[in-house]
């Protein structure tokens, strides 16, 4: 019967290859002053924390839409003004989207692209404030918008996303 901390040289090998799999914790493990390895995956809090905002941000304008609908089916009054509060809900919710798209990107090493659409959107979203009394400019604007969130809720939950680039 072998002793359990007899150390034999299959188990010596498997645990090198641990250490080297581990990147800089192996080096720091094995005392190397070498360069410390990237993973390969966008941290995984900064990447939730994007699918959330997402997410939300999609509820809002949902939600924001639906309002409108029934404000002008109603002819303004109280459902034009939770119109105009789920607008701004959707504002801040687009704003903090912005911040964990760039944190994504920047410190996270992700996908730039979503952190530019979720500037561009939030731009779209404060011109909806100049063209409320123009439903030509409006509307669009408001499909836009759905647009470019479907396209990064889509984005932010697939498994791309979670890519280093």
């Amino acid at each position: 019967m072998r002793d359990p901390g007899q150390d034999t040289s299959h188990n010596a090998a498997l645990q090198e290859a641990a250490l080297q799999g581990a990147g800089a914790h192996g080096a720091a493990l094995r005392g190397d002053d070498a360069a410390p390895v990237r993973s390969g995956a966008v941290p995984a809090g900064l990447l939730y924390g994007l699918r959330i905002a997402v997410v939300a941000h999609a509820a809002a304008l949902v939600v924001a839409a639906s309002l409108a609908g029934q404000a002008v089916q109603a002819g303004g009054g109280a459902m034009a003004e939770s119109h105009v509060m789920a607008g701004m809900l959707s504002h801040l919710v687009a704003i903090a989207q912005v911040v964990l798209a760039v944190l994504v990107w920047r410190p996270g090493r992700g996908a730039g692209w979503p952190a530019l659409a979720g500037v561009v959107l939030l731009i779209a979203e404060m011109g909806q404030h100049f063209t409320w009394a123009m439903l030509g400019a409006h509307l669009p604007n408001g499909v836009v918008m759905f647009g470019l969130t479907t396209a990064i809720l889509v984005w932010a939950w697939s498994p791309g996303a979670a890519r280093r680039r």
